[in-house]
């Protein structure tokens, strides 16, 4: 039979696309030992970046091997310190010393002053007779005095309770004094417990003055 002739052209057949080349897989560890027992397995051995090599190609940064076999830094020993006393400390010794010398000095100076000066004395004694009494005024520093009335061959008689300041009023009607008689003032503090003076130095010696109502003005 014969074919009928076309007068077309003739139709054109496209070419079947191949398949895709394989892309090589990770070696599996039974693939990995079967390559040879000496060769790394990635992933398993310490300081392996990767957990296996790409393509054969081994990891070019090798990282340290975890472990405990790093050492650590040493352990700081604390050291035990023993406190110093009080008494012992420098400042406190310094201190009590510059205290102690403070004292003496103070005490020293306490002593000259009293021995330098001796006790206080008064001044400008006078006496002033009136009808039926008499006034004894004198000057000195503000302190307690004590006034004693003195005769020849008689015992003082103490009438201080009469002293006002620097200043005694006297009464005639006390019979405590007579035209004879005479005023010894001297300061009580310095001269508790001494016996009245009954001459010139005795009175130097506790401080005292003495004026007679003769004397009187």
């Amino acid at each position: 039979m014969s074919t009928p002739a076309s007068n077309g052209p003739t139709p054109t057949i496209p070419p079947v696309p191949s398949a895709p080349a394989p892309v090589p897989s990770a070696p599996s560890p039974e693939h990995a030992g079967a390559a040879g027992a000496e060769r790394v397995r990635l992933g398993w051995t310490p300081g392996q970046p990767a957990l296996y090599e790409q393509w054969g190609v081994p990891a070019t940064t090798p990282k340290r091997a975890m472990g405990a076999d790093i050492g650590v830094l040493p352990e700081l020993e604390r050291t035990e310190t023993t406190r110093r006393p009080l008494w012992k400390h420098p400042a406190f010794l310094v201190s009590a010393a510059l205290a102690l010398v403070a004292v003496a000095v103070a005490t020293v100076m306490v002593v000259r002053a009293v021995t330098a000066e001796g006790p206080p004395t008064p001044t400008d004694l006078a006496v002033q007779a009136g009808s039926g009494n008499v006034r004894l005024s004198w000057s000195g520093p503000d302190v307690a005095w004590s006034v004693f009335v003195v005769e020849d061959g008689a015992k003082p008689v103490d009438v201080t309770r009469q002293v006002r300041g620097t200043e005694l009023w006297l009464p005639a009607s006390g019979g405590s004094y007579d035209d004879d008689s005479c005023f010894v003032v001297r300061a009580t503090a310095a001269n508790q417990g001494k016996a009245v003076p009954t001459d010139a130095g005795e009175r130097d010696a506790q401080g005292a003055e003495q004026v007679c109502l003769g004397d009187a003005g």
